[in-house]
């Protein structure tokens, strides 16, 4: 491979090779720096080691630390991976080790780099599980470097570089085994030994073990056989080592005690000691005045020589990585590194030109003032408070992410809020006890409803109090206990129903649970499920939720006002994903992950919960989702009838300061565009607006990443190059395991789910109900469009109209990218292909149609005309009419998104496609459309129809 360049990595020399890898010294390109490439040998390429060596780049690369070798990138080179390293010189402990036993003063110095090292990967959740001689490097400067984590455990948060728990657990089970040497068993704690889980204080035996060698030459538990050693590790005390002094011997037989119990119950403190060792060494000198002049010229020159050496670190190692992680958004990994790096350069201009970059400011003022001001990562741990200071603060920097604030004086209620890097607030604190329990404070201002089917106004809001969860079971059932459904005076809304007011009497006969007792249509007898007690109440009419606010001193939200405690303007895709929305029934309120605006929960998912507005049609406003909607409802409205007693329909209340501003209370009647009566642009104008969608046919550099065949299909992970910037693009293909090829192609374009989810995963087919598409014997094409899954950058449905423009062209450009390489394959018919959109793909679908007309057919489900204002070059109103594909649109009569009248109607008249090659389908349903059986039986027959039947076996 030398003289080879490898991604941006030119090969200039092989520096030497082991059982788990080959490395070589190479030249960065990039950033003209020299660098360690660290490849897999050929005969160890199997799926658990090639995860062992991942796990090894993922591990190291979450710690940033002078004492642990620095990865600084994990790429793939003709199929095989390889893992960038900083190019170090020196030795490995082992091969220093085979010279014999190390000067005590060395012993120490290493023992205390290798602690410290050792401790920062603790304090990250990661235990090293393999540490020996072999995996530790001295420099040429004699700094020890702890290598290859590829063992690693990774505990709490960390646990997100591998996935879930389980596939965690999974993983580590299989990587234990492999390359269990005799010098491995050496090196092993008692427990690891046994089986049993490990944690950071069996690292501290393995460091025991090797200080004890590092000093005497030996090892403390000797063997010809892995067995005899298992054995001295299990069952023996340490061979005596008389040339060790007592003070060091004492740390050494600590750590190596076989009662984890009973070791040092952290590195640093193992750190400590051995620094009191080091201590004593260097005040035993005579103190005399000649000998004393030389010593304090010694450590000067020492302290002359470590600063020297800290800044080359800083100039040669810190400041680039820094500056890859800025480059890839990892501010939080970045941080730590940034700390170390300006404490011993603060006035350098490269590390302060980074620091703005993974910064931004905070100016945040309170009533009263000197309230104290801290933040922690949202989501993230929710103990990890760092403190900015007291207000008013004033452009303070903050790294760049999402944060959780906190404003606190003693004397008044805290404040919290989510916000990112630049933020500008004032907040009014509440005096201590004059916020109920399990209510926050929300700060008041202008505050819009978002998307809810056409415009409506914003409007300012006061200060207001509201219900930290949604109303809980146990709630209710104080209100059903109180005789809530026989006290007239708690219902003060009049019961309208079909256009008439009811008595009292037929709506209390409407409000029963399964077994006919008065209370919410999900309880049985007057009560509900056991184990249910912390549970959202669900299966709740708007008349109940406002009756029980009435019985509780409350009222319901309006919807400016459950908006603006939701924020779900700002964060949207992080809210939503750990909202309740999946699922198949409701969760107990208050999980760490539900964490909402302001200090709520589960405003995203669990139940939808009833607002105070009415609709047309008398309906009255449901926001936030429930369990089984797509995440994207989060940030959707719907209206119901008041009526309407759903498992996924609940509220919570608030309670207002002064009476509300009457535009919050009003009756909400969106404004729609009207497309009836709005013109195209001409044809000579349209040409120009599509030049703006098409790209040059490059090479497309085309791979398959992943394959795995299952009952029905064939699934394979691929990727191809982007048609703009250095952006590869990922495809998800399904091949049927019936039909025979070449297959007839359907291409995908998701609902604004995509945008909410952070990874892609084959069961996603069957998740979304597409997969009958594969079943009858069509191949399926799941595109991630930039801005989806794990190409996610933030962009949400209601963003800015320059936003929409630019990702609806590298949408577009994507999708052509995807045809251009299945008109590659040989087993895919490029003459019979259909594009396929549900909800946000259908919205978009005919200007994708327009721009590329190399689909044969395409179905519309759940879209419609959006009434926002586009600019006019993604205004959908301009390409619909120049639409000649076949297209088959069908939705849901009473779709609150896109209404039959204002949305779907105008959108089919207005296709360009023939009267005979379009057809629109109408369910009496909502916004996910009719029955599945219709939809498959619609679906399908409209494929048959333009794309013909199936080839068979």
């Amino acid at each position: 491979m030398i003289g080879e360049t490898v991604s941006h990595y030119r090969i200039l020399g092989k520096l030497g090779g082991g059982g788990m890898g080959v490395v070589y010294e190479a030249e960065d390109l990039n950033l003209n720096r020299k660098v360690a490439l660290k490849f897999l040998p050929n005969s160890l390429e199997s799926p658990e080691v090639l995860e062992r060596f991942k796990r090894e780049a993922r591990a190291a690369s979450a710690l940033n630390h002078p004492h642990i070798c620095v990865v600084h990138d994990l790429g793939e080179h003709e199929g095989k991976p390889f893992i960038a390293m900083e190019r170090m010189k020196g030795e490995s402990l082992k091969e220093a080790l085979a010279r014999g036993p190390m000067p005590i003063e060395q012993v120490v110095k290493l023992g205390l780099q290798i602690a410290d090292g050792l401790d920062a990967a603790h304090g990250a959740g990661i235990v090293h599980r393999d540490l020996k001689p072999a995996n530790v490097f001295v420099t040429e400067r004699e700094e020890a470097k702890i290598l290859d984590f590829g063992l690693a455990k990774l505990t709490g948060s960390e646990k997100q570089l591998l996935g879930s728990e389980v596939e965690t657990a999974a993983q580590e089970k299989n990587l234990t085994s492999p390359g269990m040497t005799l010098g491995t068993v050496a090196y092993m704690s008692p427990e690891q030994a046994r089986g049993q889980e490990v944690d950071a204080r069996s690292d501290l035996f393995s460091l025991g073990v090797m200080l004890y060698e590092m000093s005497t030459g030996r090892l403390p538990f000797a063997g010809n056989t892995a067995a005899e050693i298992f054995n001295g590790l299990l069952s023996q005390k340490p061979a005596p080592a008389p040339e060790i002094s007592p003070k060091f011997q004492q740390i050494v037989l600590k750590c190596l005690e076989k009662d984890r119990a009973a070791r040092y119950p952290s590195a640093s403190e193992v750190r400590a000691d051995l620094e009191r060792i080091g201590e004593t060494k260097r005040t035993a000198i005579p103190l005399k005045s000649l000998v004393a002049a030389v010593v304090v010229v010694s450590v000067a020159a020492g302290w002359f020589w470590h600063r020297a050496s800290r800044v080359r670190w800083v100039l040669e190692t810190a400041a680039p990585e820094i500056a890859r992680l800025v480059d890839a958004d990892e501010y939080q990994k970045a941080a730590p590194l940034m700390r170390e790096a300006r404490a011993v350069l603060p006035d350098d201009r490269t590390l302060e030109k980074l620091w703005l970059q993974m910064t931004g400011e905070a100016s945040i003022e309170s009533e009263p003032p000197g309230a104290e001001v801290s933040i922690r990562p949202y989501p993230g741990d929710a103990d990890a408070w760092e403190t900015l200071g007291e207000t008013p603060l004033d452009k303070v920097r903050i790294l760049k992410g999402e944060f959780v604030f906190r404003i606190a004086k003693p004397g008044f209620e805290p404040s919290f809020f989510i916000d990112g890097w630049f933020v500008s607030r004032r907040v009014k604190l509440r005096p201590e006890g004059s916020v109920p329990p399990d209510m926050v404070a929300v700060t008041g201002g202008e505050t819009t409803i978002g998307y809810s089917g056409g415009y409506v106004p914003n409007v300012e809001l006061e200060d207001y109090l509201i219900d930290q969860h949604e109303v809980t079971n146990e709630d209710y059932q104080k209100f059903v206990d109180a005789g809530g459904y026989e006290k007239r005076e708690f219902w003060k809304q009049p019961f309208l129903r079909d256009g008439r007011e009811i008595t009292w009497e037929e709506a209390m006969s409407v409000f029963v649970d399964a077994t006919s007792r008065r209370g919410p249509a999900t309880w049985e007898v007057g009560g509900y499920p056991k184990g249910m007690g912390k549970h959202p109440v669900a299966g709740v009419s708007w008349y109940e939720a406002a009756a029980y606010a009435a019985f509780v001193g409350k009222s319901l939200p309006t919807a400016y006002h459950w908006k603006r405690a939701s924020q779900s303007d700002y964060l949207p895709a992080q809210l939503a994903s750990g909202g309740n929305f999946r699922a198949d029934e409701t969760r107990e309120v208050g999980s760490p992950e539900a964490l909402g605006g302001f200090g709520t929960s589960d405003m995203a998912g669990n139940v939808k919960e009833w607002v105070w507005n009415e609709q047309r049609d008398g309906k009255r406003y449901l926001l936030g989702g429930g369990f089984g909607d797509p995440h994207y409802m989060f940030v959707f409205t719907d209206a119901q009838l008041p009526w309407d007693r759903r498992p996924n329909y609940g509220f919570r209340c608030v309670k207002l300061d002064t009476p509300p501003n009457p535009a919050a209370t009003a009756k909400l009647e969106p404004v729609f565009r009207d497309y009836w009566k709005e013109k195209p642009v001409s044809d000579e104008v349209f040409q120009a607006y599509r030049g703006l969608y098409q790209y040059d046919k490059a090479e497309l550099r085309a791979r398959v990443e992943k394959t795995e065949t299952t009952e029905n299909w064939t699934w394979e992970e691929v990727s191809f190059d982007a048609a703009y910037g250095n952006e590869r693009v990922v495809a998800h293909l399904f091949l049927p395991t019936t039909g025979a090829p070449p297959f007839q192609a359907v291409v995908f374009f998701p609902s604004a789910g995509a945008l909410f989810n952070e990874r892609f995963v084959p069961t996603n087919i069957e998740n979304w109900g597409v997969d009958f598409y594969v079943k009858s014997g069509r191949a399926f094409v799941w595109p991630i469009y930039k801005g989806t899954y794990e190409r996610r950058d933030g962009f949400v449905p209601y963003a800015p109209a320059g936003s929409i423009r630019d990702h609806m062209i590298l949408w577009s450009k994507d999708l052509g990218r995807t045809l251009d390489y299945l008109e590659t394959r040989e087993d895919i018919d490029s003459a019979r292909r259909a594009y396929v959109g549900f909800s946000f793909g259908a919205w978009r679908g005919p200007i994708f149609l327009a721009v590329d007309e190399r689909f044969q057919a395409a179905i519309l489900s759940s879209g419609g005309f959006v009434h926002w204002n586009f600019l006019p070059e993604a205004d959908m109103l301009n390409f619909a009419p120049r639409v000649r594909t076949p297209v088959l649109m069908m939705n849901g009569r009473y779709d609150e998104i896109f209404p039959l009248d204002s949305s779907q109607l105008p959108l089919f008249h207005l296709l360009g496609t023939p009267a005979k090659d379009k057809k629109h389908v109408i369910f009496d349903g909502g916004h996910e459309g009719g029955p599945p059986a219709e939809d498959i039986r619609e679906s399908l027959d409209w494929l048959d129809k333009y794309l013909g039947s199936v080839r068979r076996n």
